[in-house]
């Protein structure tokens, strides 16, 4: 069932979780780009893995709660996918390519999460 009005929006789990995916994803990018002067990478780095984590876990909240529904698609598993390989990986490639694939994530995450209300 579609939501209609934007409070039964929020009261869909699916919906509540692919928002919190992308607030913790936003703030994540936000901690990443506080890390870059040299002298504070030490002290934020465990921060910046953990609230990657903690996004990862949220959009696997997503995950099972799309296949409880039956409402799961390629891209949903897709775009996991994009999160656990590529972006972890560009981290050993180049800071600004880091940057850059994070973003492109996020804004996968909004694609995905306009699909999942549409």
């Amino acid at each position: 069932m579609k939501a209609t009005t934007l409070g039964d929006l929020f009261l869909n789990l699916g919906f509540l979780s692919i928002f919190f995916t992308i607030l913790v994803t936003i703030v994540n990018v936000m901690i990443g780009v506080s890390i870059l002067p040299a002298d504070k990478r030490k002290i934020r780095y465990k921060l910046h893995r953990y609230v990657f984590f903690a996004a990862l876990g949220c959009y696997l909240f997503f995950l099972w709660w799309n296949f409880e529904q039956g409402t799961n698609s390629p891209l949903n598993y897709a775009v996991f996918l994009y999160f656990l390989l590529v972006i972890p990986l560009s981290r050993r490639a180049n800071v600004t390519a880091h940057a850059i694939l994070a973003s492109i994530g996020l804004v996968l995450l909004n694609i995905v999460a306009f699909l999942h209300t549409g």
